[in-house]
């Protein structure tokens, strides 16, 4: 089915009459992860991270230079400022600031100074041109000296403690004393960790020794606990040097299925909500049911097989039997132990194709000819369903009505293999994408949601955990020269910096008449 924009005139007159106004304080941005655009990592006498085996082993395509964000960051903020953004997420390494550079290396290393100065440099560059920094503290890497399976091993949290600790104190006060700024304000202990256990443990696509169900639930636990503490740690370090309290979550990946998305942010969101110990159980199964009415309310762009469908609702069936009060045993003892009753002050959220049903895929000939024999879709044929965001961000509100909405990824992908752009299944290009998805945040916010951000995936085609094939950039990274080059322009010649410029610049003027118009343009 070609993609295209699902609404109509009268719609945007509807969401954009004249009483429409962004709310104080909205950012619009671009996110990135430390891992996917730095470079310099797990090469010769470079910083080691989880993933070093897998590319010294020829298993994936190595990240290489990635897209010099470490060394050039300088030209990634300018053209962030060109866009005319007011938020920048990006990622400290961990494995950058505390470094191993050898692989059988498993003691604690001693925080690399100039590293943490050089993220200082960064982020006080982003403050400087009058964007918001959010920082992850964790984007799905972690230093090679502690395993492959840290997040499977209790024990080893108080690393992450530490790190979390020592990382926010140690980069504010640098902006404080050094650049004249303040201290950060948005920080995200962890990227999407609901997304991360099952990936690494039960589809095996991350780096990983052992794996299994059992296995990513019980890393689940543990990122649960590593969160309580994360979050207790950055509000003691700002409580303890006087700062402005800061804002701090995580951000969850977009799941249909409640019980592989939703049921952390509720957990976490229990004591704050005044349920105690004993009423889990049943405060789970009403956000379920809530969470489930809505989602239903999503309509289908593509009629999915009904194979893939059934084992959908298998496996929904089968995650809320297996899961529940008892699932988190560790992450409940850190969440009621905890001297702090909240454990979010946002929602973090992160949009693709939720739906688990298109997820799944045979291989096709085309793929048994590459050689792949996954049975799952690929980035560039994910379904876009522009409507379906709308739902899930009404659904996030459930359980969490105090809290705002940070929508910090939402993008849409490209193939572009050996140098050579495909076209995608559907048709879409970023420029129609940005359109129809911004416009279901606006409809969103007409309609009462606490929505504070817009950030898209991403602004410079990066390294897509393994691959260079995906391209998710506004700009294209023109990986066939060396050192690689960044166009104006994305991997399939649309302007969609362009675009999401003037997006943007109408509805920051508040002008109806401006307004529709670029919802309405064409092309770019």
């Amino acid at each position: 089915m070609k993609f295209k924009k699902h609404y109509t005139t009268k719609d945007l007159e509807q969401v954009f009459d004249e009483k429409f106004r962004l709310p104080e304080g909205f950012m619009f941005g671009v996110a990135n992860a430390g891992f996917q655009v730095e470079g310099g990592f797990n090469g010769k006498g470079e910083p080691l991270n989880n993933w070093a085996l897998l590319e010294r082993a020829g298993k994936v395509e190595p990240s290489g230079e990635a897209v010099r964000f470490w060394t050039e960051y300088e030209k990634h903020i300018e053209l962030a400022k060109s866009i005319g953004l007011d938020g920048f997420r990006m990622s400290i390494e961990w494995a950058r600031v505390q470094p191993s550079f050898t692989v059988k290396g498993r003691e604690k290393p001693p925080f690399d100074e100039k590293a943490v100065k050089r993220y200082a440099e960064i982020v006080a560059s982003i403050m400087k041109e009058g964007m918001e920094p959010v920082i992850t503290l964790l984007h799905f890497t972690h230093p090679l000296w502690l395993g492959i399976d840290f997040w499977a091993d209790q024990y080893k949290i108080p690393y992450y403690e530490t790190y979390v600790r020592e990382i926010t104190h140690r980069l504010n006060t640098l902006l404080l004393e050094k650049h004249g700024m303040r201290p950060v304000r948005f920080w995200l202990t962890m990227n999407e960790p609901n997304g991360l256990a099952f990936i690494t443990y039960l589809l095996r696509q991350f780096p990983h020794e052992k794996s299994g169900l059992r296995r990513a639930i019980s890393a689940w636990d543990n990122m649960i606990v590593a969160h309580c503490r994360a979050y207790d740690a950055v509000h003691e370090v700002y409580e303890k040097n006087g700062w402005e309290e800061p804002m701090v979550s995580y951000n969850t990946i977009h799941l249909s299925l409640y019980y592989a998305d939703k049921v952390m942010t509720d957990l976490l969101n229990a004591r704050a909500n005044g349920i105690s110990r004993k009423e889990i159980g049943s405060y789970l199964k009403r956000g379920k049911a809530l969470w489930n009415e809505e989602i239903a309310k999503s309509p289908e762009i593509v009629r999915p097989n009904p194979v893939f469908a059934n084992i959908e609702k298998l496996i929904d069936l089968a995650t809320a039997k297996a899961i529940g009060p008892d699932t988190f045993p560790k992450g409940i003892q850190a969440l009621y132990s905890s001297p702090n009753v909240r454990k979010l002050d946002y929602l973090g959220v992160d949009f693709y194709d939720p739906f688990l049903r298109n997820m799944i895929a045979l291989p096709s000939s085309r793929d048994i000819s590459e050689r792949k024999f996954n049975f799952n879709s690929e980035l560039w044929e994910q379904v876009l369903n522009p409507r379906a965001f709308y739902h899930f961000l009404k659904a996030e509100t459930f359980n969490c009505e105090t809290l705002p909405i940070y929508i910090l990824e939402s993008g849409m992908c490209y193939r572009v293999r050996d140098n050579s752009f495909e076209t995608r299944y559907d048709g879409a290009t970023m420029d129609n994408f940005l359109q129809c998805y911004i416009f279901e945040v606006m409809r969103a916010i007409k309609d009462g949601l606490p929505i504070k951000s817009y950030f898209y995936w991403t602004m410079v085609d990066n390294y897509e955990w393994g691959s260079y094939e995906p391209r998710f950039g506004l700009f294209y990274a023109d990986r066939s020269r060396t050192p690689v080059e960044i166009s104006d322009k994305d991997a399939s010649g649309t302007d969609a910096a362009g675009a999401y410029r003037d997006i943007i610049a109408a509805l920051r003027s508040g002008n109806r008449e401006r307004i529709i118009e670029v919802f309405l343009k064409e092309k770019w």
